[in-house]
């Protein structure tokens, strides 16, 4: 059985439609999840999913939120309560595994066929110690089950709420340093204290790789501040520093201010007036 993909997204933006439909040409039989709002409920071909509907799963958390960063406070508590709408959403629909993909991130791989390489862990990301969770692995509804709780026990324990504040002092201290505590944080911590049931897949095999971000060089080749992409048969590959090979990658993350790269890299079909208008107005902003 294909597994579901799950996206979350507040809004419309422009790169959106580009990582949804991506995601299903790659995976045509899995079920593709927008957990969204009424602005992005306007694509055929994902089952759209109003999150307000389980706005009652993450009240509790919302209550004992504080703020530990030099990020916006609304952006970054939603980055939070994604987890825990989307814990509600599985939970009603009896989801077990999936993958969750950020709406920054294009799909080159279908994901069905990478499941045996998470066999042993429950949850699988890029995570471990740096990274993000752009694309997550969560086993069954217990493993998103037991990152939800842990992220409450984070915020109402008190040897735990220390330890963020300790991580969060040197942004105290020094007022030009960004960052703090975000929900990628709390995953790193999560896969500290669960190493028996956590992966780091941002190498998975000596063949296949999951992108951190392609604003990082992680080992691989840069150009103009990006991670070089070599394209095959329109697959993207990037080449290991150390060894000189090419690896595949199965994602790419178009963190930040990389996000108008989506339009040249996409590859799902379709959206060529979109793509063309859009290159268009990318060029001339340049000039």
């Amino acid at each position: 059985m294909a597994i579901p993909i799950i996206f979350f997204h507040n809004g419309n933006s422009k790169y959106l439609k580009y990582s949804l439909k991506q995601a299903k040409y790659f995976n045509p039989d899995s079920i593709v999840y927008l957990l969204g709002d009424k602005r992005n409920n306007r694509y055929a071909f994902v089952t759209h999913v109003l999150a307000s509907k389980y706005q009652s799963a993450v009240t509790a958390f919302s209550d004992v939120y504080v703020h530990r960063t030099t990020n916006g406070e609304v952006y970054e508590l939603n980055c939070f309560l994604r987890w825990f709408y989307i814990e509600a959403f599985c939970r009603e629909n009896n989801i077990e595994s999936f993958i969750y993909l950020d709406s920054d991130v294009l799909l080159f791989q279908n994901v069905t066929e990478m499941v045996s390489l998470f066999k042993g862990c429950s949850i699988a990301n890029t995570c471990p110690d740096m990274g993000m969770p752009a694309f997550t692995y969560f086993k069954n509804l217990n493993a998103i089950s037991s990152f939800c709780r842990y992220l409450m026990h984070a915020y109402t324990d008190e040897e735990a709420t220390k330890e963020l504040e300790h991580i969060y002092e040197p942004f105290v201290n020094d007022p030009e340093l960004m960052g703090g505590i975000c929900d990628m944080s709390l995953f790193h911590l999560y896969f500290r204290d669960h190493p028996n049931e956590t992966l780091k897949v941002d190498l998975i095999n000596n063949e296949l790789a999951v992108d951190v971000s392609i604003n990082n060089s992680d080992g691989y080749e840069m150009e103009n501040g990006r991670k070089k992409i070599y394209w095959q048969n329109n697959l993207p590959y990037c080449k290991q520093l150390q060894t000189g090979r090419l690896i595949r990658f199965a994602t790419l993350h178009y963190q930040g201010d990389a996000k108008y790269l989506m339009t040249e890299h996409y590859k799902g079909g379709g959206y060529l007036f979109c793509r063309f208008w859009e290159s268009r107005k990318q060029r001339s902003a340049k000039k």
